[in-house]
């Protein structure tokens, strides 16, 4: 590590889901994504899941170097590939629908400013400038099954979401499990529905502590959450730079401490947690009245948003 730096990566459970059942659930935890996945099934389907997240984690970790992506990322295309495929196309459809704040082709900014390893960074105007420039919805391409990448592409910003939606897929199909929970840390899938008709219960963390700002009753959903405050590092101006990167501006900036997203795709959740993050409080109220997904935010100040609908419990 380097000399005057602290790097700390704060991983600590997004939810608490209390579940009623005279059979404890079936619970693994592997590591996948950079992350301890912990899996909690009722029923069976537990082994499947961490197998299945384990062959993701060797098909989208960027930082392996025999990975699918990582493959990608050398030889600039991979045909017959239907995962990297999926997240590459359905990624381009949220771009053109919310905006390219989230952009995959970050691989060589995230590579630059290395907050994730024990060498970070903070670069210079001179430094950001060339990198800035590799980074467009324009340098990555699916179609006809193949996808093509003039870039370096970086999918920790929508992987655990869209691993997620691979798990929910599965488990539908196999129809093992009843119900339960599988996280991935900052992603997470509540699967199911409990015999009692009870709803999971979310507990969104406070970033400044270890408590939490208030709880979620909801049904089966994903959600991810997004803060400056689950990785990040102290420079030696002793300012905190978190792993958060805008590919606008190359850097880890916002007037948000916290967003979570809760909605019926796990791609999705991921995708807009961080776009939120990034936008910060000036387009906040679109989101607030959404549709198809709600969010619980906190900016700098301490404040509180909540979509309307969503059934949050502040803590006193």
């Amino acid at each position: 590590m380097m000399h005057g730096k602290k790097l700390f990566a704060v991983l600590l459970p997004l939810v608490l889901t209390a579940c009623t059942s005279a059979k404890p659930a079936q619970t693994e935890t592997v590591w996948a994504m950079d992350t301890a996945c912990t899996i909690s099934l009722h029923g069976s389907g537990v082994s499947e899941t961490a197998s299945l997240l384990k062959t993701l984690d060797k098909t989208l970790d960027n930082y392996q170097e025999n990975s699918a992506i990582s493959r990608l990322n050398q030889s600039g295309t991979i045909s017959g590939n239907d995962t990297i495929y999926q997240l590459v196309s359905e990624t381009a459809a949220l771009q053109k629908r919310f905006g390219d704040s989230v952009d995959l082709t970050v691989g060589q900014l995230t590579a630059l400013w290395g907050i994730t390893t024990d060498t970070p960074h903070v670069p210079t105007a001179a430094e950001l400038e060339p990198v800035l420039k590799t980074i467009s919805p324009d340098h990555v391409t699916a179609a006809d099954g193949t996808v093509t990448d003039g870039a370096q592409l970086d999918c920790g910003a929508v992987g655990k979401g869209y691993s997620l939606d691979c798990v929910k897929e599965a488990l539908d199909q196999s129809g093992t499990a009843s119900y339960g929970t599988v996280s991935m840390t900052s992603s997470i899938l509540c699967y199911g529905e409990k015999p009692d008709g009870k709803p999971f219960q979310i507990e969104i963390r406070d970033p400044s502590g270890d408590g939490t700002l208030g709880t979620v009753s909801t049904d089966s959903c994903f959600l991810s959450t997004s803060g400056g405050y689950e990785r990040y590092f102290i420079a030696d101006d002793g300012k905190q730079y978190c792993h958060i990167l805008d590919p606008k501006t190359g850097m880890p900036e916002s007037d948000l401490t916290t967003v979570t997203v809760f909605c019926d795709s796990g791609l999705q959740s991921d995708f807009l947690s961080t776009l939120i993050w990034l936008e910060g409080t000036e387009h906040l109220e679109e989101h607030l009245h959404a549709e198809d997904y709600q969010i619980v935010a906190q900016d700098q100040s301490g404040k509180l948003y909540v979509s309307d609908g969503l059934h949050f419990t502040p803590n006193a």
